[in-house]
């Protein structure tokens, strides 16, 4: 029996001053604004890479300059269920996968407010220093 997968349509919910670039690996990278959302699919398995850049500056659609902030969350995609997986383990036998909060998802909420749903909270300050 091979692997079921699935493609979800997820939000990207970006409450921060930086301009976030969201993509999976063999699809359309997405630019998100400073308080705006996007919907992104999510297809199987491969892991969304999110960069982070301060301000709106952008040519061709693509941020200028080096990234502030880069992640890489894995996502788990089978039937109709697409998340991102959290957590690291701990008791993952008794209470079920991604209990736990991952400790480098840092100012991101993953799955909320419904699997597969990212946002970028308000508290950044990666911009302010290098201005």
């Amino acid at each position: 029996m091979s692997t079921a997968e699935a493609s979800c349509l997820r939000q990207v919910a970006n409450r921060s001053t930086l301009t976030l670039v969201v993509g999976q690996e063999g699809g359309p990278a997405v630019t998100v604004r400073p308080g705006t959302s996007r919907t992104i699919r999510l297809d199987g398995p491969a892991p969304v890479d999110i960069s982070g850049y301060c301000g709106g500056v952008l040519r061709g659609g693509v941020p200028l300059g080096q990234p502030v902030l880069q992640r890489s969350f894995a996502v788990t995609a089978v039937k109709d269920r697409c998340f991102y997986e959290v957590g690291n383990g701990f008791f993952e036998r008794e209470l079920g996968p991604s209990f736990f909060p991952r400790e480098d998802a840092g100012a991101f909420a993953l799955n909320n407010p419904r699997q597969g749903d990212l946002a970028l909270g308000p508290s950044i300050a990666a911009c302010a220093a290098i201005r």
